[in-house]
């Protein structure tokens, strides 16, 4: 046998064995985070506005190509609540719309699936917050009450929640989205919303994509709360 032979063989054996390796790798992947009507409906969910614009101040919404079997699990109240208190989860707060949870979102779901992280809970509860805001005389006015679940979820979370804006008192605290929650045995490991270098660089306009070494950045963030979950 000539050496061409040799190095034909070895190519085509090389090959073999990567595309076996590949195949058990998407094998077990699919085992793992199967497709499910949560992965679908949150798929369809960010992927509905790519290539909408927001009316509202006419800034295009950044495209997102969400997988199909994303560890996500939509989550209620009462399941986050146990969590909270007793169990351990990784917490996930945020909206479509919102341009800032569309950078994230992908990043959560490709960390989480990377580290082998078993789901993620979701909650979209943007219209549980109450709104608050000062009239003339300083005075905080409650223009719509929260509900009392969202209520109970900002006291549980009180230590972590950043202080509500704009009323000028430290210690009324607001959910802001995104939020994401890591939760060990009932215990607050910490929170997680947008990179500050991020938001920095661009000056607060969730709208322009974060940038790869960005997104690394984030997603070590997160793998780093998986472990501390984990161990």
């Amino acid at each position: 046998m000539n050496n061409k032979y040799k190095i034909l063989i070895s190519i085509i054996i090389v090959f073999i064995i990567g595309g076996l390796i590949f195949y058990l790798y998407k094998n077990n992947e699919e085992v793992l985070y199967p497709v499910t009507d949560d992965s679908l409906e949150f798929q369809k969910e960010y992927q509905a506005l790519n290539g909408e614009v927001n009316v509202n101040n006419g800034k295009k919404y950044l495209e997102i190509d969400m997988i199909s079997n994303a560890p996500i699990k939509y989550s209620n109240y009462d399941e986050i609540f146990e969590i909270l208190e007793s169990k351990s989860g990784v917490i996930y707060f945020g909206f479509p719309e919102c341009p800032w949870c569309r950078n994230i979102a992908l990043p959560l779901v490709d960390s989480a699936m990377e580290y082998g992280l078993e789901k993620i809970y979701y909650l979209n509860n943007r219209l549980d917050r109450d709104t608050l805001s000062l009239d003339k005389k300083g005075k905080i006015v409650t223009e719509k009450e929260g509900t009392k679940e969202y209520l109970k979820l900002i006291n549980l979370l009180k230590d972590f929640l950043p202080e509500y804006g704009g009323i000028n008192n430290s210690d009324i605290k607001r959910l802001y989205f995104p939020t994401v929650v890591f939760v060990k045995d009932g215990t607050v490991l910490g929170i997680e919303s947008v990179l500050e270098s991020y938001s920095k660089r661009v000056e607060g306009d969730g709208y322009i994509p974060m940038l790869d070494e960005e997104i690394k950045e984030l997603k070590d963030i997160y793998k780093s709360y998986y472990k501390k979950i984990e161990n």
